[in-house]
């Protein structure tokens, strides 16, 4: 194992982290916020640079990264960010306790959205502004975000970048590993900031605007009042959140496809297309099911479609409570909450095309019963899914049936109500955000199921592995 590998770049991300905490301080700088907010982010910059800078002294002599090293890097990562993005918080004693610090934070980077705040009125401008930043960031990838930007021109980063960019299937857009972090990085922020002004001529202030195209962008869900985007009260604003998230939840991929005008790759994409399929015949059925809880069709429709499009993208920006919503509906959401968006997408869950190989496995194993010397294959995109990457999903889906059942049964021990620790571990592992048919927050929760359900949280985002494999002596060993 080259551990000095691991060590160096860690500390080199320990830097970046210190370099992001600048955007917090400028907000915190243009609403003169209290001395104490400044004092909070200039200690924990000034902790990260020590870190960082300790670590990143001496440079490795090997500095080639193999697939032990690259999930180790990701899933420390993921939780030395969540937890020093966590201290600015701690130190301004606006959310004192370490746990529900790091939860809050671990929440913000996987672009999960769940919440211990009953109050998010007591976050000063620029905290509020970092919990919406590290959705941004976390969204298409703290790895990719690096790799992006750090001088590295060789491929030596790629089981890096596989061990974070969710999905079953890895693919490089271009040959270079940097230029395919850039181009993914490009059209991201390029989405970012058309919503930013979309949301603004809509009628957003300028502040809201960058908080809730953060939370679009990386489909997390934070926003700046206790009642979601429901405060705006504007049926244009809850539409272009609804079509936001879900343009968000496609493969980015697709839309580099778009870029480089190969629109038949696109439009023929199959997992796009039941993507597509799946939202409107949810938005549909949950609409005509809910029916008689609002005013007309139109209004029954666009709640329908907001809570679908915020589900199953793993956004959850709220807009009241499901509480009251007919048990089919409330189904109908639990399940969205597992299928999640699409891979390559910087939305959670087990994603889209996951679920439909594993449909076309079953089809092809009933099939094969009726008629055994029948040879079947499994087609998506019209190309021929190996049975090795067949087995790959069905192993995956194993592990992850067997981890939620640990959750459920660890988490049930805090609360009593069935709906609520399902929904709790559906939410956070799956990286979905608030609770399904219960309008309470995460601190309901004790410390234990907190920790446990802010690990979940980062195993969710990056797909189980790296953080499986970080607990296990073996992978440790320097054999």
């Amino acid at each position: 194992m080259n551990r000095s590998m691991i060590r160096y770049l860690l500390s080199k991300l320990l830097l970046i982290e210190a370099g992001l905490l600048i955007v917090p301080l400028v907000v915190a700088a243009i609403y003169r916020e209290p001395a104490k907010v400044f004092v909070s982010i200039g200690a924990t910059m000034a902790i990260l640079l020590a870190f960082g800078l300790l670590g990143s002294f001496h440079k490795p002599k090997d500095f080639h990264i193999y697939a032990k090293e690259g999930v180790l890097i990701v899933a420390l990562c993921w939780i030395l960010w969540s937890f020093f993005g966590a201290l600015p918080f701690v130190f301004s004693g606006q959310i004192p306790n370490i746990i529900d610090a790091f939860f809050e934070v671990s929440s913000g980077f996987t672009t999960t959205g769940a919440t211990i705040l009953d109050d998010v009125g007591v976050l000063s401008h620029s905290l509020l502004f970092w919990r919406s930043f590290t959705h941004l960031i976390g969204g298409m990838g703290v790895l990719v975000f690096a790799l992006a930007i750090m001088d590295n021109n060789k491929n030596s980063h790629l089981e890096v970048m596989k061990a974070e960019v969710p999905g079953p299937v890895f693919g490089k857009v271009v040959s270079k590993l940097k230029n395919t972090a850039q181009i993914l990085y490009f059209l991201y922020l390029g989405l970012f900031f058309l919503f930013v002004v979309l949301y603004f001529l809509a009628g957003m202030p300028l502040y809201d605007s960058f908080v809730i195209a953060m939370g679009t962008a990386g489909t997390g869900g934070f926003t700046v009042f206790n009642d979601g985007i429901a405060h705006y009260n504007s049926s244009l604003i809850t539409y272009l959140v609804s079509i936001g998230v879900l343009v968000f939840g496609v493969n980015f991929n697709l839309y580099y496809f778009l870029m480089i005008r190969k629109f038949k790759a696109f439009f023929k994409d199959e997992e796009l297309r039941t993507y597509i399929t799946i939202v409107i015949l949810s938005s549909v059925l949950i609409a005509y099911n809910c029916l008689h809880l609002y005013a007309n069709v139109a209004k029954s429709f666009e709640i329908s479609f907001f809570q679908v499009s915020n589900i199953i993208t793993t956004t959850g920006f709220g807009y009241g409570t499901t509480e009251k919503w007919p048990l089919f509906s409330q189904f109908i959401l639990l399940m969205l909450m597992v299928v999640g968006g699409s891979a390559g997408s910087t939305a959670g869950g087990l994603k889209v095309i996951r679920c439909l190989t594993l449909w076309r496995i079953a089809k092809n194993q009933v099939l094969s019963t009726l008629s055994p010397n029948r040879v079947l294959t499994l087609h998506v995109n019209d190309t021929v899914l190996d049975k090795d990457t067949q087995h790959q999903i069905l192993k995956y889906f194993t592990i992850y049936s067997f981890i939620t059942i640990g959750l459920l049964f660890v988490v049930s021990l805090d609360n009593n109500n069935f709906m609520t620790v399902v929904s709790a571990v559906f939410s956070c592992f799956n990286n979905i955000g608030p609770m399904i048919g219960t309008g309470q927050t995460f601190s309901i929760f004790s410390p234990i199921s907190k920790l446990l359900l802010s690990l979940a949280m980062i195993a969710g985002r990056l797909e189980i592995y790296p953080m499986i494999l970080l607990f296990l002596p073996k992978t440790w060993s320097k054999r």
